[in-house]
């Protein structure tokens, strides 16, 4: 893994062992406070098994990039997704000047980053658009999200007040990975995977040996307040020519509670070349708990 800075956001980078890979890149969006670092041993057996070139970077607020926003200023004037998207598509373009031009690039994402990446179909030029478990919700839950943003309520967000009250601050690291690996969240992970959160998202404190967290619970909890007032909302901000002409492969858990895997005829209205593969028995997080079943779909699509 190669680390860099590039415009204030920390980029990791994974390349094939093999020295004749090919022209493929993949530009990848991580998850709503899931730092890019937590993905390490997926991209780092994907790129040799797939024999290609994996970029991905801490989203605006998150892990080791030092860029922040201001929910307070921005909140009434600008959709805090469309910046993280402008950001997405910036720096892809910074990246992209690191490969040859005939590279096909496949830009993907896992939840959040699944968002960032399908909003900049709408400016970028790509092979393939690869969206794992992107948030779709079920119909139960849209209605009463629906709702809470008519009203203007969107600080009632189950998600946003449950980041909120995460816990910050860990006595050491090995203490943070003992009670993040009881947690319900990060049960199924491999150890490797929840140091490599840990590394990624906290910090040590310098009087001591315990760890902070390095983004506000705030902030992610704003980026769940800012979910669209339905999905077809966030579609309709894509050009319709593009959502006609773009093909995006939906990787969705079968057990997710985040993307409804029922969703799929009603998002092909709106996408028309949509392809769509459930992982059986997977959940929102199967990047992590099912990473050879992940790797396996990106390498027959």
């Amino acid at each position: 893994m190669i680390q860099s800075t590039i415009d204030g956001f920390e980029v990791y980078e994974f390349h094939s062992q093999n020295k004749n890979s090919n022209e493929q890149a993949l530009f990848f969006a991580h998850a709503n406070g899931i730092p890019a670092q937590t993905y390490k041993s997926l991209f780092e057996k994907m790129s040799n098994e797939l024999n290609c070139s994996i970029y991905t970077y801490d989203i605006r607020g998150f892990g080791k990039t030092d860029l922040t926003m201001n929910p307070a200023i921005h909140k009434k004037t600008t959709w805090a997704w469309q910046i993280l998207t402008e950001d997405h598509s910036n720096l892809f373009h910074k990246i992209q000047q690191k490969k040859p031009k005939e590279t096909k690039w496949i830009l993907s994402g896992h939840s959040l980053g699944a968002w960032i990446s399908l909003l900049s179909s709408n400016t970028l030029t790509f092979h393939k658009l690869v969206l794992l478990d992107p948030p779709i919700l079920k119909p139960n839950i849209i209605i009463l999200w629906s709702i809470l943003n008519i009203m203007n309520k969107r600080h009632l967000s189950p998600m946003s007040k449950k980041v909120n009250r995460r816990k910050v601050q860990f006595a050491s690291i090995e203490s943070a990975f003992q009670e993040l690996k009881k947690s319900k969240l990060m049960k199924n992970w491999p150890d490797e995977i929840i140091k490599d959160y840990i590394e990624g998202s906290f910090k040590e404190l310098k009087l001591n040996n315990e760890v902070i967290l390095r983004h506000t619970p705030k902030w992610e909890g704003y980026i769940f307040e800012e979910y669209p007032f339905a999905a077809w909302y966030g579609f309709l901000k894509i050009k319709k020519q593009i959502r006609n002409n773009i093909e995006p492969i939906f990787l969705i858990g079968e057990y997710s509670d985040t993307c409804n895997p029922k969703s799929k005829n009603w998002i092909k209205l709106f996408f028309p070349n949509l392809k769509w593969h459930i992982i059986p028995n997977g959940g929102h997080m199967f990047p992590f708990e099912r990473q050879d079943e992940t790797i396996n779909l990106f390498r027959n699509i």
